[in-house]
């Protein structure tokens, strides 16, 4: 077995100290004399050395690697805010390692157990879907542990740093386009009852109606876990138990899943149902007729998150203690302008 190369042989081939060695490799300014840096270097790419990580983060406390947990890598919004905290965060040195919980709390605490015996620097936490580890995210943010929470909510969290995203507001406005647009009739997906970001998009449905004038039928209020399955099954079933001329679905999986009920079921989309989703993904754009959806900013969110976890690991203070991104339409061709038959 070929003998693993250290940086102590390195110096010693170089007849520089170990430190010296460290400090090129981890290239610090004025450490050594060009020529010396230059030798260095060359012995390394000789030896093909690569710096032991575990070794590193003993002597520097660090491990430049960053824990990101999620509840579905399988969501296009999940895979855009984890492209978005690595792209910014690759740029800074750092590595990602990605936990998908499936939901489960339980996956998530053990998550949690793992990342925080050394081998990350910090935790983003992205699951809103359970709020049993909540006190445990609070124990480890008092401890001094640099965690950042996403889409998380609960009174407990509220000295944590989050980035959250004002899921009332934007369910207003797509209640308030497809008013615009004369639609009454207006059923919609929720996502799982014990995700709180998907109750606040059942109360934004909810006050857009009022706003509008119409009357709030929970007939026309179909139970989804923001999986296209459940927005397939829950349209399908509806359809024949309901009129309505639109839907909206709490996050564009369903809204994709609603459009293939719908067309299953020998009817058009927009032409006979309107659907607006939710997430504004790739998903959105690269499905026909192309959704009409609400922005959510899942690569916008991710570098945010990044951000302010890289100043809490670096000891300084996160900025706002909650970002709260607004919602933008993002226009699609899966919404139809009904308003001369309602007049």
């Amino acid at each position: 077995m070929t003998k693993r190369v250290t940086i102590k042989d390195i110096a010693k081939e170089c007849g520089v100290s170990i430190t010296t060695v460290s400090r090129i490799l981890n290239k610090k300014p004025g450490c050594c004399t060009p020529e010396t840096e230059k030798r260095v270097m060359e012995a390394v790419e000789r030896a093909h050395y690569r710096p032991n990580p575990a070794a590193r983060s003993l002597v520097t406390k660090e491990t430049n690697i960053i824990g990101v947990i999620l509840p579905d890598i399988y969501n296009y919004f999940f895979q855009e805010f984890f492209k978005g905290a690595e792209d910014y965060l690759g740029k800074k040195g750092y590595k990602l390692i990605l936990c998908n919980t499936d939901g489960k709390a339980k996956k998530e605490n053990e998550f949690l157990e793992s990342l925080t015996q050394g081998m990350v620097d910090g935790i983003m936490i992205t699951t809103g879907n359970c709020s049993e580890n909540n006190d445990y995210i609070v124990k480890l943010s008092e401890g001094g542990f640099p965690i950042v929470t996403v889409e998380r909510y609960g009174d407990d969290l509220e000295q944590i740093p989050g980035v959250l995203f004002d899921n009332k507001k934007a369910m207003c406005m797509a209640v308030r386009r497809l008013y615009e647009y004369g639609h009454r009739r207006i059923a919609f997906i929720t996502g799982p009852a014990n995700a709180a970001n998907a109750v606040l998009r059942l109360e934004g449905y909810k006050q857009g109606l009022k706003e509008a004038g119409i009357k709030y039928e929970k007939a026309l209020v179909c139970a989804g876990d923001y999986q296209m399955t459940s927005g397939y099954k829950s349209i399908k079933k509806l359809i024949f138990e309901q009129e309505f001329t639109a839907v909206i679905a709490s996050n564009d999986q369903m809204a994709v899943g609603a459009c293939k009920a719908i067309r299953d079921s020998g009817k058009s989309v927009p032409d006979d149902i309107s659907v607006i989703g939710f997430d504004g993904t790739m998903l959105a754009e690269l499905y026909q007729p192309a959704l009409y959806t609400i922005e959510l900013h899942g690569y916008d969110m991710g570098k945010v998150s990044a951000e302010n976890l890289l100043k809490l690991i670096k000891g300084k203070e996160a900025g706002e203690k909650k970002v709260i991104f607004e919602p933008v339409i993002k226009e699609g061709s899966s919404i139809r302008d009904i308003t001369d038959m309602t007049l």
